[in-house]
């Protein structure tokens, strides 16, 4: 059922920072310029050990800063910064992005003629190619980006983090605070696809983005571990019983794959995927408790938010031509245990 907004709801656009000074302030006065109002700005400062916050308070005095004691993370810091806001809609956005003039307005624009829970900019990531803003990605199986899937640019599998907005009412604190960073924002829009809700992009709300422009100071075995651990987090908490067990060949080959990938590659990428591994296999209890809350909480089957995955094991846009043979495959086999899956709505944009 669509609810409406008040006639021009207050905004409320939450930023988590760490150790990002020189990124904030460019996304920040992007932010100010904006031409919709009203809006309130949260900036939730993970325990910087840099100028943030000094240059908040300098630079910035309407910023509300809510200062950590300790880095808790994108997914629990932005669950701090919701906590405190008073808008009816809340928008998430990343601290090294730099936003038109209008995306706002778009992102509103979008919510209230639509039934959507979420809503997502068009992100234009540095250094990503200009064919992949032709056609919107989806996710396969597995959780891992599969490109263009969706010729109408409206439709999206899930809400990208990097500029995610919503209804404060309808969902509340975001994330689970043990994801930490990465996935979590597939994580919400799973969530939401569950309970028969809908997710949109907004095209003309326009989002310039350096990407993993904090994440990338980290150490990269941590990534990884995140990475890989919350990304089997979401299969493992949101699938059906019988969808992971028609699912189990995927699963083993995908592991047996990433193992190996990052044992031969000389890579720091090993340690991180083990210790992901491993933290899943020392923590059924937790999971076994938040499956059952999950489960618990959905509203449709596996079968209607399948549809809008796709089967295929490699993303073809970025892999050889010869693994269209494994994708095939994968579609089979698909088909052969009922699983459904998307099918792209153009494999050519007309130009």
């Amino acid at each position: 059922m669509k609810e409406s907004f008040n006639a021009v709801p207050l905004v409320s656009i939450v930023i988590v920072n760490f150790n990002g000074s020189d990124l904030l302030r460019s996304s920040l006065k992007s932010v100010l310029s904006q031409m919709y109002r009203p809006i309130e700005v949260i900036v939730v400062d993970n325990a910087s050990v840099d100028n943030s916050v000094a240059m908040l308070a300098e630079r910035f005095p309407d910023v509300k800063v809510i200062r950590c004691e300790k880095n808790l993370g994108y997914a629990q810091g932005n669950n701090v910064g919701v906590r405190a806001a008073n808008g009816e809609v809340i928008l998430l956005l990343n601290n090294d992005a730099v936003v038109d003039g209008q995306m706002i307005v778009e992102l509103v624009r979008t919510c209230t003629t639509t039934c959507a829970a979420a809503v997502t900019s068009k992100v234009i990531t540095e250094g990503m190619p200009s064919e992949f803003y032709e056609m919107n990605g989806s996710v396969n199986y597995l959780g891992y980006n599969i490109m263009r899937q969706f010729a109408d640019t409206t439709k999206v599998f899930y809400a990208g983090g990097t500029s995610l907005m919503f209804r404060k009412n309808i969902v509340g604190e975001p994330f689970l605070r043990e994801y930490f960073l990465y996935h979590e924002d597939v994580y919400l829009s799973w969530r939401l696809r569950l309970q028969g809700l809908d997710i949109r992009m907004a095209p003309n709300s326009i989002v310039m983005h350096k990407g993993n422009a904090t994440t990338k100071k980290e150490a990269s075995s941590l990534i990884t571990f995140y990475q890989e651990r919350n990304r089997i987090l979401n299969l493992l908490l949101l699938y059906e019983t019988i969808t992971l067990i028609k699912l189990a060949p995927f699963l083993m080959f995908d592991v047996l794959a990433k193992l190996g990938n990052a044992a031969l590659s000389n890579s720091k990428s090993l340690p991180g995927t083990l210790k992901a591994y491993w933290w899943l296999a020392t923590h059924s209890k937790w999971l076994r408790a938040q499956r059952a809350k999950e489960q618990a909480a959905r509203k449709v089957s596996d079968e209607i938010v399948l549809r809008l995955m796709s089967a295929d094991v490699f993303d073809e846009s970025r892999a050889p031509k010869i693994v269209r043979s494994l994708n095939v495959c994968a579609q089979f086999y698909a088909r052969l245990v009922g699983l459904p899956f998307l099918t792209p709505e153009h494999r050519t944009v007309k130009k």
